[in-house]
């Protein structure tokens, strides 16, 4: 009897296994069925979305080509250079499109057991390019400034004249931060230190943390040439080359690099004869660029309609007198007599720190009295032709 039994659960046993091979037979042949039914709908979804894929990659075709139109026209403007974010997003639409060709490639072999992956695939790059295409809008522009600016400070040598520089040296210090102040003249005659002075504040300019981010220094050649001075200028702010022989188009261009700049100061030294900054083609707004020049008459800064003009004043007889004696560096007194020479020698330099300094270090070591006549000759035609 036990044995009957066994025999009948065996039976049951490979019976129930072999339900279920037919089973899973029946489920896979369903499956197939199911795919060979919906098969065309796959299809035509996969052909849709590739279509679409394709033409969102010629929008996204055509940004690029736009944009590089830009940057190809961006090589003529003077010192701007491409963000490095476009340079990366330029890179990632080159690969996309390397990666949108393999795929459309992959459709065209028909493999239908890919197809699920495919359209997954299809789908997911779709969305990549909508996202580059809205990277690719830039609302900041493509290009950044790369203006060229010396910050090199100029070597100079202390201030003379006291109380009296420091007093002038502040003035011009406060028209920098005047609004209203947009050109500054400084007078003289020549040798009373306006270049020293214009030296200290152009290195004061770029040194310190004041709202001014481009300080230019132009020694200006004599005779005055509005041509020469504009191609000094165009290279000083790092402009290539002034293609133009017309100065007014020459002008045009001038004006649009320094006013792209903003906050600029340029620095004119000795300059002779006036000029119109607008021939030259120099902003004349504060904010754009602020305009100090030194000259030898007050003429140049009132034919010029400047705004301020600041006076250098020769030295005192006192200030004179001790800067002569620093520069001759004394080891003993002089002798009476030569040092009524050195006096006069003094007077005759006008309290021009240039002569004073220059007739000092000539005379350091000197004992002879005649070589001391001699020098004071010499201070006395100076000073003739100074007052001609």
């Amino acid at each position: 009897m036990g044995m009957e039994f066994l025999a009948i659960l065996a039976v049951c046993s490979m019976q129930k296994q072999f339900l279920e091979k037919v089973w899973e037979k029946i489920e896979l042949l369903m499956n197939i069925w199911t795919f060979i039914r919906e098969c065309p709908e796959l299809l035509n979804s996969l052909d849709k979305k590739t279509e679409s894929l394709e033409q969102k990659l010629d929008t996204l075709r055509s940004l690029e080509e736009d944009i590089n139109t830009e940057l190809e026209s961006a090589k003529f403007l003077p010192h701007k250079k491409r963000k490095r974010e476009v340079e990366v997003w330029l890179r990632n639409v080159q690969r996309k499109k390397i990666d949108i060709q393999s795929i459309k490639k992959e459709v065209g072999k028909g493999k239908h057991f890919l197809r699920p992956w495919l359209e997954s695939h299809v789908e997911r790059n779709i969305k990549e390019v909508e996202e580059l295409h809205e990277q690719g809008k830039f609302p900041q522009g493509l290009l950044l400034d790369a203006y060229h600016t010396s910050r090199e400070a100029l070597l100079t040598t202390p201030l003379v004249g006291g109380i009296s520089t420091k007093r002038i040296m502040k003035r011009i210090w406060e028209c920098f931060t005047d609004v209203k102040v947009s050109r500054i003249g400084i007078y003289g005659v020549e040798g009373v230190g306006k270049t020293a002075i214009l030296m200290h504040i152009h290195n004061q300019l770029i040194e310190s943390s004041c709202p001014f981010y481009h300080v230019y220094w132009i020694t200006v050649s004599q005779p005055l040439s509005i041509f020469k001075l504009q191609n000094d200028i165009a290279k000083e702010v790092g402009l290539d080359y002034l293609d133009e022989k017309d100065i007014r188009k020459r002008a045009a261009k001038l004006y649009k690099a320094l006013k792209r700049r903003e906050r600029t100061v340029l620095i004119l030294d000795d300059v002779w004869k006036h000029f119109l900054p607008e021939e030259v083609g120099i902003p004349n707004k504060v904010n754009e660029c602020k305009l100090i020049l030194s000259t030898r008459s007050v003429d140049v800064c009132r034919k010029m309609n400047f705004r301020e003009t600041i006076k250098v004043e020769p030295l005192s007889d006192e200030e004179a007198e001790k800067l002569f004696m620093e520069k001759l560096g004394l080891r003993k007194p002089l002798a009476p007599a030569i040092e009524e020479i050195a006096k006069l020698i003094i007077r005759q330099c006008g309290g021009l720190p240039i002569w004073i300094i220059e007739m000092a270090q000539r005379m350091r070591e000197v004992d002879d009295i005649s070589e001391w006549r001699n020098a004071s000759t010499e201070a006395r035609e100076f000073r003739r032709e100074l007052n001609d």
